[in-house]
């Protein structure tokens, strides 16, 4: 009956969708074609038209790009960012949606400043065929059972009847009690039906410490696969969701303003695979607009391809990431680091992996922590926990082998580290403005 059900809503949504246009079915499978044959010609020459319609019209229609008309090179247009937007909002306005209905897709500034951009309806069709294309390629499919761990508020929220046809199970992340995540465990093992599992990764980890100190484990099956999104998932809950739920789990990349940008694939060997169907990519030097060799770490800049009702071309996502090449010379990104602001220093200026923050589990008996960057060599790490729980003089010791022998390193003892309004909770903190 489940199958049944699940085939139902699948084969419902394509026909609705061939009724209206098949809009989606088409994205889809352009979507399809181009990623998966990335060097072919006529991919090649889908990319670039693309490209090119979008530099023209950006150009004819939006006081930011006037300047630029007629130049058909993405590199004379200059490199932006959320303030440069913020700044000149309404000259990234297009003239030809003026008067259209446009969706306004907003971040909840939990982790800097709050930021909407409109959105036109073939760059939401587009982005509804992004969301399918890479969950199938996961084994989460259309119609399948959804365990949605995320912030749900009144921004959000879905009526119960668009719950059911699009058969979410939706759990919000503020709820995170012994008792809460007992009952959704519950749920989900009552649940037998192919089911896949989308949810950031800090969540994740509220999940897996529940289930570590359980003996009695729930009976969970026919999970797919899972997906973290929103926040680097770290090996450690990447390890424990899958032997607890038994399937493998995959990182997403993608921001509210754009979409779905990039992800790890069953095929990919832990790399993201870049969404080259949708976004032009370039990865800058941190310091320059020079594309870094491969292996390098650098800027993600992102040509938005499908919003004509709000031009982004070369957008500084704020994010960075590892650039590499595969044996065909197709690009991928091997590590994505998030956000500048959350980047940590060592006491010469040069960056610090965020992963290695985690290694304060192996000399300490804590339940939460936050590393902070304070100044140049000041270090501070927030603890849930005892004090005569946690080896400060072996943290100190091991850690100023990355942060340098100069580097100060304290501690403060918490209750709790508050979750952000988004529903995350930010585990590395730069506060020394002149890196931030």
């Amino acid at each position: 009956m489940n199958k049944l059900l699940q085939n139902l809503r699948r084969r419902g949504y394509w026909f609705v969708d061939y009724l209206t246009g098949s809009k989606t079915k088409n994205h889809f499978s352009e979507i399809k074609n181009i990623l998966e044959n990335p060097g072919g010609n006529k991919t090649m020459k889908i990319r670039k038209k693309r490209l090119e319609h979008l530099l023209s019209h950006a150009a004819s229609t939006t006081p930011f790009y006037a300047k630029f008309k007629g130049n058909k090179d993405l590199h004379n247009f200059p490199v932006i960012n959320k303030n440069i937007v913020l700044d000149n909002y309404d000259d990234f306005k297009s003239s030809d949606y003026k008067d259209a209905r446009l969706h306004k897709a907003s971040s909840s500034g939990s982790t800097g400043i709050p930021f909407s951009i409109f959105q036109n309806k073939v760059k939401r069709s587009r982005n509804t065929a992004d969301v399918i294309y890479f969950s199938e390629i996961v084994d989460s499919l259309l119609g399948n059972r959804l365990i949605y761990l995320k912030l749900w508020d009144h921004t959000n929220v879905k009526k119960k009847s668009t719950m059911f046809l699009q058969n979410i199970l939706a759990h919000n992340v503020m709820d995170s009690s012994n008792e809460e995540i007992k009952k959704l465990l519950s749920q989900i093992a009552k649940d037998k039906s192919d089911k896949n599992i989308l949810g950031y990764p800090s969540f994740f980890e509220e999940i897996c410490n529940y289930l570590d100190v359980q003996q009695d484990l729930p009976r969970i099956s026919n999970v797919n696969s899972i997906i973290s999104f929103a926040e680097s998932l770290k090996d450690l809950e990447r390890d424990r969701m899958s032997k607890y739920f038994n399937a493998p789990i995959f990182e997403r990349y993608s921001n509210q303003e754009n979409g779905i940008l990039a992800q790890q694939t069953k095929d990919s060997n832990g790399n993201f695979m870049l969404n080259w169907a949708s976004y032009y990519f370039e990865i800058l030097e941190l310091e320059s607009d020079d594309h870094v060799k491969s292996g390098g770490l650098g800027r993600i800049v992102v040509t938005d391809l499908f919003n004509f009702s709000m031009p982004m071309i070369r957008y500084d996502t704020g994010d960075m990431a590892i650039y590499g090449k595969d044996e065909a010379g197709y690009p991928f990104l091997s590590k994505i680091y998030g956000r500048r602001t959350d980047t940590i220093y060592n006491t010469s200026g040069e960056i610090v992996s965020p992963f290695i923050f985690y290694m304060v589990l192996d000399f300490s008996t804590i339940r939460q922590f936050q590393f902070i960057q304070k100044d140049k060599t000041e270090y501070l790490f927030k603890l849930n926990g005892n004090p005569q729980d946690v080896e400060e003089e072996e943290i100190i010791k091991y850690f100023r082998n990355y942060l340098g022998d100069d580097a100060n390193i304290k501690f403060e003892y918490v209750q709790e580290i508050p979750l952000l309004s988004s529903g995350k909770r930010k585990k590395i903190v730069n506060e020394f403005m002149e890196y931030v």
